[in-house]
């Protein structure tokens, strides 16, 4: 039996990730334990059996804060002593940095998955500069990157100067199902409308296609934008309901705050196409779903989406720019036989690339070849 600890705050896409990998993972070959923060709003963990996964508290905070940070540091390394795991995995940045160290002292193999560098959601060239900095010390630990995607893999070799065979992919994955339950509002949303998933914030760059739609109703005045997910920390999600207002778009954008993966999913189904404005992504979940669901996407040429689109085979990539993505998502909106064409090319790519039943067998292999085994 091979005992992994993971090390992360298991909200949002690090916790899908983790939910999707202990419940997939040979639970007769595996054994799963996770070190988080208890008063997170943590998704629910179980394993192949319907056991929930068991877990220690290690207070890890977003922030930098030397003093929280030494304490999480110290408990991280007393229960890896108690648990004595043939291998650590660690999630994000906080939880990459505490658990590679720990690692380091305990002489434990470790993988670290940043599910898009911390570097990327500075605002600021200083705060950059400083979490780059990071990031690139770790070239000299014994620690191995196990990147979601593609284009994560590409820059923790090209842009953080890691050696190729200190990086490893397991790309993000999901199971296949059709939603059952829906929303209950969702027949009242318009007919034809597009969708996007995700909170507003800086990294999803929800301005940009608030401005993007306004472009698009110079062309046709009935198109309709569906944003969901804005309930659950939104930063920016008052400055984005004034843009909204700003540009005279109140009815044809709908804001649906947080409700249930399956609900969000019924509505996802129903749209003509996905579409995503963000900055930076590791490899976006709902743009999977979107794949999954033979959806076309409309998706900025970043880190992340394009890993998942094709260019004019699946969707379209485009630059950051509103009058750009306005016109990609015209040419579409107005292609109904280009759309059905795209979805299924779409739903061909999800179960050749990010099907996790075929994509489990990849991880098992790696974290048995990589497994500190006693002899």
């Amino acid at each position: 039996m091979i005992r992994i600890v993971h090390i992360a705050k298991p909200i949002g896409g690090v916790g899908v990730y983790i939910q999707l990998l202990t419940k997939n993972l040979n639970s007769k070959e595996f054994k799963n334990t996770v070190l988080l923060n208890n008063s997170d709003q943590n998704l629910d963990l179980i394993d192949q059996n319907g056991n929930q996964i068991e877990s220690f508290h290690v207070n890890l905070q977003r922030e930098i804060n030397l003093i929280n940070d030494f304490k999480s540091l110290f408990k991280i390394i007393n229960h890896l002593k108690k648990i004595e795991p043939n291998i650590i995995h660690c999630h994000s940045a906080k939880a990459g940095i505490l658990g590679r160290i720990a690692g380091a002292v305990l002489n434990i193999p470790v993988f670290y998955t940043p599910h898009a560098y911390s570097y990327l959601s500075a605002e600021n060239t200083f705060k950059k500069f400083i979490y780059k900095f990071i990031e690139k010390t770790f070239r000299f630990f014994p620690s191995k990157t196990l990147a979601c995607s593609i284009s994560e893999y590409n820059r923790t070799v090209n842009d953080l100067g890691f050696e190729k065979n200190k990086v490893l992919v397991w790309k993000n994955s999901i199971e296949e199902f059709s939603p059952k339950k829906r929303y209950a509002e969702i027949d009242s949303l318009p007919q034809q409308y597009i969708c996007t998933i995700g909170r507003p914030s800086y990294q999803k760059n929800t301005e940009l296609l608030i401005k993007s739609i306004y472009e698009v109703k110079k062309h046709i005045t009935s198109i309709h934008l569906v944003i969901l997910g804005v309930g659950y920390y939104s930063p920016f999600l008052e400055q984005i309901k004034l843009l909204i207002k700003e540009l005279d778009l109140t009815d044809n954008i709908t804001l649906i705050d947080f409700i249930n993966r399956e609900e969000c999913l019924s509505v996802l189904q129903k749209s003509q196409f996905f579409v995503s404005t963000s900055r930076y992504e590791g490899l976006p979940y709902a743009g999977i779903e979107a794949l999954m669901l033979k959806k076309p996407c409309v998706m900025t040429n970043v880190d992340g989406n394009k890993d998942l689109v094709n260019d004019t085979v699946n969707g379209f990539l485009t630059k950051s720019e509103p009058n750009v993505i306005a016109e990609r998502i015209i040419h579409l909106y107005k292609s109904p036989k280009k759309i059905d064409i795209m979805g299924e090319a779409s739903y061909q790519k999800f179960k050749s690339e990010f099907h996790i039943e075929s994509n489990i067998k990849y991880i098992e292999k790696t974290y048995k070849s990589h497994a500190k085994i006693e002899k």
